[in-house]
């Protein structure tokens, strides 16, 4: 039972078991503007191993046509419960499914994995939704942390990119053979586009030359300023043999120096409004 901070409610529900082993707890809740197509990171999603959270952020604020997600009407309230909400809920696979155990295996996940580890590993996605998950991108010990999906891979083929050394387009094919020579901690580089007429910012990520995807448009202003300090290269936490689904196909990892003053969201788009 979901509650507001402040008001009382009876939980009833037990919690679920402790977090991750790499320990992601707190989720940007990223919506897809159904006109523009915009990635706007709308929310927070926590989880401290009892007790889930969720809050709206000063991006969800400033989208006129964004409309409160089913159960939390106010974008100034902040929210906490045992259960994980039904409208994230949904997102996890059943355990009754014949194919679960195969599912989680392509997250590299236990079979006795808890709900917030599939939606940490799985991005949380369904056909046709608007929500995905990204785990909270930070700064910490002087490095600049972040995983992520790389994003537009079956957007890559055919694409004619301007990179610093040149222009670039690659079949589907080049594509794929990049891709599967690819394993656990391989690097790939950060290759920024000159000019990409959707994201001014546009970050390909190749292998040895070859565009396989993007950084996300939600770090791309961020990642293009690390690689202006000398940040090069991202490493695989986990790659698919199967092109399907495209979207969750490759995970990275960030892990680099950050220069001084560095923030992942410096505009402060991902502050939470309840806390303001």
């Amino acid at each position: 039972m979901w509650k507001g901070c402040g008001v009382r409610s009876t939980v009833l529900d037990r919690p679920i078991r402790g977090l991750p082993q790499r320990g992601v707890s707190d989720l940007l809740v990223l919506w897809q503007h159904p006109g523009t197509r915009e990635i706007v990171p709308i929310g927070r999603f926590a989880f401290d191993g009892e007790v889930y959270n969720f809050g709206y952020t000063r991006a969800a604020a400033e989208v006129d046509s964004f409309r409160p997600l089913l159960g939390f009407n106010s974008l100034t309230q902040s929210y906490s419960s045992r259960a994980m909400p039904a409208v994230f809920n949904q997102r996890i696979m059943s355990v009754d499914r014949p194919d679960f155990a195969d599912y989680l295996a392509t997250l590299g996940l236990p079979t006795d994995a808890s709900p917030w580890e599939q939606i940490v590993e799985s991005g949380g996605g369904r056909a046709g939704d608007t929500l995905q998950f990204l785990p909270m991108p930070h700064v910490s010990d002087g490095r600049a942390r972040a995983r992520f999906f790389a994003n537009g891979v079956r957007h890559v083929p055919g694409h004619r990119a301007e990179l610093e050394n040149g222009e670039v387009i690659v079949t589907g094919e080049e594509q794929e053979r990049a891709i599967r020579q690819l394993h656990t901690g391989s690097s790939l580089a950060l290759s920024p586009e000159l000019s990409n007429p959707v994201d001014p910012d546009a970050t390909l990520l190749t292998c040895e030359g070859v565009p396989v995807g993007w950084v996300p448009r939600v770090l791309s202003s961020s990642v293009r300023e690390l690689h202006q300090n000398g940040a090069t290269t991202v490493r695989v936490h986990r790659v698919s043999d199967s092109p399907e689904p495209s979207h969750t196909r490759l995970v990275l990892e960030l892990d680099v120096p950050a220069p001084p003053g560095f923030l992942f969201d410096r505009p402060g788009n991902w502050s939470l409004l309840a806390d303001q």
